[in-house]
């Protein structure tokens, strides 16, 4: 709009003129109130109404962009489902993992009992018998002994708790040398209360390698 100023009296008057500009927006105006009488038209009857693109690039990306939103959209909503789904299966299926945990007492015993305490004697034969059965036929190899050191030492912890030693740690330590005409001397240094706690140590040779294995079992106030 342009502002002209009427000086013929003494009131200063404005007077509005209607530019080009003003006439193109109704026109945009109606085409677009035209438009929505059109859509609401075709959604009373059901159909679908197209209102038209000018430009097939534009049209293009808009429909790229929907299609791309709607995938991402439904991934979702199934990786969400499938969650759900899940979930409400582990509770079927598992419902003591709900239940509360026990929580015993403490039994305040300082000292295990007479028949429950450590007999060297046994864990020393077993240890062996055990080493006898692995290692009469083995030859050394630092790949291949290094792995049968924590294979047995893992064997002998599992024996010496089979006794049945309650309130016990057991700790079991295995080493494997090759036998070639050198010493060897091992030495372990513990802290422990001699009335309940003991150790038992074993060594076992052949053509070509030595073992020394040593289990302290070490008693749980």
């Amino acid at each position: 709009m342009a502002l002209t100023l009427d000086t013929s009296s003494t009131i200063p008057k404005v007077m509005f003129h209607r530019d080009n500009s003003e006439e193109k927006d109704d026109d945009v105006f109606a085409s677009w109130k035209q438009r929505r009488v059109s859509l609401a038209k075709s959604s009373d009857d059901g159909s679908k109404a197209t209102a038209p693109v000018k430009d097939a690039k534009a049209q293009e990306k808009t429909t790229r962009r929907r299609s791309t939103f709607k995938g991402v959209a439904n991934s979702i909503n199934s990786f969400l489902s499938i969650r759900r789904m899940s979930k409400y299966r582990l509770s079927v299926s598992n419902p003591e993992d709900f239940k509360p945990k026990v929580r015993y007492q403490n039994t305040y015993k300082m000292k295990p009992d007479e028949d429950k305490t450590v007999n060297t004697n046994k864990i020393e034969i077993m240890v062996k018998v055990i080493l006898n059965q692995f290692l009469e036929k083995e030859t050394y190899s630092a790949s291949n002994c290094s792995k049968l050191a924590c294979d047995l030492s893992i064997l002998i912890k599992n024996k010496v708790k089979d006794l049945g030693l309650p309130r016990y740690k057991i700790i079991c330590n295995v080493i494997i040398s090759q036998k070639d005409s050198q010493s060897m001397q091992t030495a372990s240094r513990c802290l422990w209360d001699a009335t309940t706690d003991n150790f038992s140590q074993v060594t076992y040779c052949n053509a070509s390698l030595c073992a020394v294995v040593t289990v302290h079992c070490v008693y749980f106030e």
